[in-house]
């Protein structure tokens, strides 16, 4: 194959204001050769995720008929529970917004806001992309690992260690 030359394809022009950056020297991607070691995805890829789907049924019903779940009473507009709890997932943000309501229901959300946004810029290391908990990685695994932490902390305080009046007890008191 005959060797063409960048300024053949990309030819000076003086009145452009922009310029090329840079042509990559190297082979070629064979578009037209595909991979060895493929399989279709009916019925080999179909057939795994059905028998996982029972596998996950089958365990759900599994635990649904050892662990009861009553529903509790109909709601009674007049009589609320006390205190009105929110559901497991928002308790740590009610929690928070029980210690001051400035604190955790704005600054609070506007943090974890704005540092998932900010997280890409602050973590730039290409090492351990794409692998769990690489070593590589220290400042997203030690930010995904303090998030979580104080999420289970604020949701185990409001769900078992809050009782009536939102007034701290002792679960077995």
């Amino acid at each position: 194959m005959q060797a063409i030359k960048k300024e053949e394809i990309f030819p000076k022009d003086t009145n452009k204001t922009y310029s090329l950056m840079a042509i990559v020297e190297g082979e070629s991607f064979h578009v037209e050769r595909g991979p060895e070691d493929t399989v279709q995805t009916w019925p080999h890829l179909l057939v795994r995720e059905l028998l996982l789907f029972l596998v996950v049924l089958v365990v759900i019903l599994g635990v649904s008929l050892l662990f009861n779940a009553p529903l509790e009473e109909a709601a009674n507009p007049l009589h609320s529970t006390n205190p009105a709890k929110a559901p497991w997932y928002f308790v740590g943000i009610q929690e928070l917004v029980s210690y001051s309501a400035f604190l955790g229901g704005i600054v609070v959300p506007i943090g974890i806001v704005v540092g998932l946004l900010l997280l890409p810029y602050l973590d730039r290391n290409p090492k351990g992309t794409g692998v769990w908990f690489s070593r590589d990685r220290k400042l997203a695994n030690l930010l995904f690992t303090v998030f979580v932490v104080a999420m289970v902390v604020l949701i185990i305080i409001g769900q078992y260690v809050r009782g009536p009046n939102w007034v701290m007890h002792w679960p077995w008191s």
